[in-house]
């Protein structure tokens, strides 16, 4: 292995889960996630969608999840107390 791929997972080894985190939302304006999605006339098409500006990355249980501005766009229609993107701000802030 080299020195360079030796360093990244020196990283994973040594960081925790919050780290990680903390790291993809550092990163999160390059990443984008292909989602298939389906037009008002049936046809399937592939879209990028990028992650949240808010809450990129949070962890959820064992697991860390990944927002997307789509689901973000989605939890600003609902009411705050049930607004999962402002309880992930919250944790993040804490």
């Amino acid at each position: 292995m080299t020195k360079k791929f030796q360093q990244v997972v020196d990283f994973y080894n040594s960081t925790t889960p919050e780290q990680w985190c903390y790291f993809l939302n550092m990163i999160s304006d390059r990443i984008s996630i292909p989602t298939p999605k389906i037009d008002k006339d049936g046809n399937s098409y592939i879209d990028c969608v990028n992650v949240s500006e808010e809450a990129p990355a949070c962890p959820n249980g064992a697991m860390i999840q990944i927002n997307t501005e789509d689901f973000e766009n989605h939890s600003n229609l609902l009411e705050e107390e049930t607004n999962p993107v402002e309880e992930i701000k919250e944790i993040w802030t804490s």
